[in-house]
Parts: C-alpha cells; sequence; structure tokens
C-alpha cells in the first residue's frame, strides 16, 4: 500500500471516528496531499506513528494559542552570529495545527524570530527564517523546534522574540498569544 494512501486512510478513520467527513481520494489537485481542515481532530496512527496532514485556511481564533520556552535561549552573542537555538512550543488552543500548509507556504505554521529593539515593539529585523512544524500538534500537546536565529549587524542590546506565525494570515502574538522575548547583548 502507498504510503500516501496510508496516511490518507489513518486521517479519513481519525476523522470519522470524531464524526466529520473526509473525501475518499487520497489525491487532491493542490500537490497530492491529504487534507483536514484547521480545526479537525488529530489521532496518531496506530503504533503511535505520527501525522502530517495539510491545512487549508486560517486557524479559528482560539488556535492561535502557545507557549513556547527555550532555557538555553542565547544571551550574548557577536554581531551577524548564527546560533541554533532548541526550543520547546505547547499548543495551548484547542484546535490541531496540522504539520501542512499549502504548496506556497500559506496557511503553514511555523517557528519563526524576530530581533526588536528593547523596551518597544519595533521590529529591526524579522528576516532570520523559520522552523516548520515536523508533524501535526494536538491541542495541549509539545513538539520541540529547533531555529536558527542571526544577531543583528549592528552591535548593541536587542530583544530576541520567538512566536509561532500562521503564514500569510498573523503572528500567534498579534492573536493574544504570549510570545518568548530574551534580552539578548550583541557585541
Amino acid at each position: 500500500m502507498r504510503l500516501k494512501t496510508f496516511i490518507h486512510r489513518a486521517a479519513c478513520a481519525a476523522l470519522l471516528l470524531a464524526a466529520a467527513a473526509c473525501d475518499s481520494s487520497p489525491e487532491t489537485a493542490g500537490g497530492g496531499s491529504a487534507s483536514a481542515p484547521a480545526s479537525a481532530p488529530a489521532a496518531a496512527p496506530a503504533g503511535g506513528a505520527t501525522q502530517s496532514t495539510q491545512i487549508t485556511s486560517s486557524l479559528p481564533d482560539e488556535g492561535f494559542r502557545a507557549v513556547i520556552t527555550a532555557p538555553d535561549a542565547p544571551t550574548r552573542l557577536r554581531a551577524g552570529e548564527p546560533k541554533s537555538v532548541e526550543a520547546r512550543v505547547r499548543n495551548a488552543g484547542t484546535v490541531v495545527w496540522p504539520a501542512m500548509g499549502a504548496d506556497d507556504a500559506r496557511w503553514a505554521i511555523t517557528l519563526r524570530n524576530r530581533w526588536l529593539k528593547p523596551g518597544t515593539n519595533e521590529v529591526v529585523n524579522d528576516l532570520d527564517g523559520g522552523t516548520s512544524l515536523p508533524h501535526d500538534v494536538a491541542a495541549g500537546a509539545e513538539v520541540p523546534m529547533s531555529i536558527t536565529v542571526v544577531a543583528p549587524k549592528q552591535p548593541g542590546d536587542y530583544v530576541l522574540e520567538l512566536d509561532m506565525v500562521q503564514e500569510r494570515v498573523s503572528f500567534f502574538g498579534d492573536k493574544g498569544s504570549q510570545p518568548l522575548r530574551v534580552n539578548v547583548k550583541v557585541e
């Protein structure tokens, strides 16, 4: 059995168990992957494997809730220095975060960083990049994520912000979630 068909059938079974409808075709017009609405409940396939479904719309407001921790986040960096940050992200909302966005990354849920001036919300740099979810994340579940941040080129005091983003929709912080903020001295 092809993996795509297996994943599709597992997703259909989970959705049917939750009394949701599921299309009988594993192929979709936009790239050939199974899809689930943003509010579909997640269930792991047999054997404890994780699943990755595709989100096809904006999350509902109650989905934009995350708790982010990064105990080893840097507090000092050299100007322009890249640094890998290990974070843990908990879905504090009431809906599943599907792991895959559209083929053009629209609706994808990612961990992103940006650099702010201290004491303000003024963004200095938000082009570092981001990292995608490794698999669907159920409400209440936590997932480890690694992101590479690059210190600003100008020395000074900055705030490193880590926040979840639904691409082309919103930063979670703009919807009421609390991003992680760390004071960083750039030398």
